[in-house]
């Protein structure tokens, strides 16, 4: 008894980087099946405009949970660490806690009380209030599941972040149809099933916390306030204005339609719906740039730190186009697949959203790309300068918006969406260039790669073998010394298992000396 009492007294040891990454990919490997299967079975089930209220109601939660509390939780990976280190933790997370938890009610307050404004915003129709009363219940247990990701990845255990993700996963998928097929065949489901995996999650990941002791150093007296707060809040409000700029950057389109289409809400509503269905498969790519940038970083990160900002610009441009390259490849794929998938699986209910897939194919590439060529910034420690091309992204996508969508509807607000996207990676990569980025302008050349995807699958194929002409015949995206480089990746890894290829692929190296 003594010695269990011990195990479960003892403090919790923060994960590997190797133990973080494996947990990591499994895992949303896992989610992104799970998550593809639900939306499937969402878009099969619910009429557009309905789906088009869930979209807008999970885009408004998405935008609002940081918006609400500052940004505050976003600085936990920066600062926790330094205050358990310091014996300060339970005071670090007494104060936060309040601090997140008083903000949080007001915002709630505020979202009752003002539900009728927030419906017309939000759906385009004041009379959505009740649906404004299930999101501000929701939006409370999204915080709480926020809150408690934040704090678990501040103290670098990151299976428990992963738990947390995998349960609320699986909670959502499982209550949510339940309630479409027992309840309500509409978009309350969703938003009820959605906030009741939160809160699930963050309980039981609250109960199972009580057993742990997270303090590894003597509990010491804690900082004043006026020592405590002006750093945290400093950096959470560049947090803050970040992630304001990124989700409005992800939902703006929508709301554009909502509101600048000149349909009634159901009409336009049901074009959300469409456009969501669009996206289903393109944000995949989106996913695997994500993983990708989780995957990088550490490893670019450590090669600035020893001061080799050559090998870093040299690797990013490397990562960048072959990333550029294999979601080009990806999309062709989900040219060839979505007429079955849009057939067999919505029932032939969204062929506005077949129509429009193409342009959204190529927006979801560029938008990959955008999150891989922002990790430049983070190694150099210059977070604020990533908010400059979310800022001339989002205003280029009002203005086109404002442009396109009265002559083109939903075409309209989906080439708009993907022209500032694609208008927000060529603006981070020249800040990356002013920061000291080499060998960006071959690089630029991918960023016109996508422009092959959007007029369907006939062009893509054509766009594809043009491509590969000018990669293995001109310099124009791989330089002789990349072309190398990958010739020496392909004959390291297919050497052991194909050993005629050592000759092939050392003449082909030959060839480009």
């Amino acid at each position: 008894m003594a010695t269990a009492n011990r195990k479960t007294a003892g403090p919790m040891r923060p994960d590997t980087l190797l133990t973080s990454v494996v947990v990591l990919l499994v895992v949303n490997v896992v989610q992104r099946s799970i998550g593809f299967g639900r939306g499937l079975l969402f878009c099969r089930w619910l009429d557009p405009d309905a789906l088009g209220l869930w979209d807008m109601s999970y885009g408004f939660l998405l935008l609002a949970a940081p918006v609400a509390v500052l940004g505050l939780p976003g600085s936990f990976g920066r600062y926790l660490e330094r205050y358990r280190q310091r014996g300060q933790l339970n005071s670090f997370l007494l104060r936060t806690s309040l601090w997140t938890a008083s903000l949080a009610g007001i915002a709630i307050a505020a979202l009752l009380i003002g539900r009728k404004g927030f419906a017309y915003l939000v759906y385009g129709d004041s009379n959505e209030q009740w649906l404004i009363v299930l999101v501000t219940c929701t939006l409370a247990a999204v915080i709480l599941h926020h809150f408690l990701e934040a704090v678990f990845a501040g103290l670098r255990v990151f299976r428990v972040v992963s738990a947390m993700q995998f349960v609320q996963s699986m909670l959502f998928a499982a209550i949510s149809i339940s309630l479409l097929l027992n309840w309500r065949n509409d978009a309350a489901s969703v938003i009820v099933g959605y906030g009741v995996a939160c809160l699930i999650s963050a309980v039981l990941v609250l109960i199972w916390s009580q057993r742990c002791h997270w303090q590894t150093t003597p509990e010491t007296m804690a900082e004043t306030h006026r020592d405590f707060w002006p750093p945290l809040l400093r950096f959470a409000v560049w947090v803050w204005v970040t992630n304001l700029l990124s989700n409005l950057f992800a939902i703006i389109d929508r709301y554009m339609l909502v509101h600048y289409s000149g349909l009634p809400a159901e009409d336009a509503l049901g074009l959300v719906g469409h456009y969501h269905t669009s996206m289903l498969l393109p944000m995949l790519l989106v996913s695997v740039a994500n993983l990708l940038v989780g995957a990088i970083t550490p490893h670019l990160s450590h090669h600035w730190e020893e001061g080799d900002q050559h090998g870093v610009s040299t690797r990013l441009n490397m990562i960048l186009k072959l990333a550029g390259l294999g979601m080009f490849l990806a999309g062709i794929g989900v040219l060839l697949i979505a007429p079955w998938l849009f057939h067999m699986a919505f029932a032939d209910k969204y062929n506005q959203g077949l129509h429009v897939l193409p342009w959204a194919l190529a927006s979801c590439v560029w938008f990959g790309l955008l999150l891989v060529a922002q990790t430049y910034v983070w190694c150099a420690e210059k977070t604020r300068r990533a908010t400059i091309p979310l800022a001339i992204g989002l205003g280029t996508n009002v203005m086109l918006n404002l442009l396109l969508l009265p002559i083109l509807g939903l075409q309209g607000a989906v080439m708009a969406t993907a022209l500032s996207t694609m208008t927000a990676f060529v603006s981070q990569m020249v800040v990356n260039c002013r920061l000291g980025m080499e060998g960006c302008r071959r690089t630029l050349v991918v960023a016109i790669v996508p422009l092959g995807l959007t007029q369907g699958l006939p062009l893509a194929l054509s766009s594809g073998s043009l491509i590969g002409m000018l990669i293995f015949s001109t310099p124009l995206i791989f330089s002789h010394e990349e072309r190398r480089l990958v010739v020496e990746l392909l004959h390291s890894k297919l050497g052991r298992w194909l050993p005629n290829s050592k000759q092939s692929l050392n003449r082909e190296g030959m060839e480009h000396a």
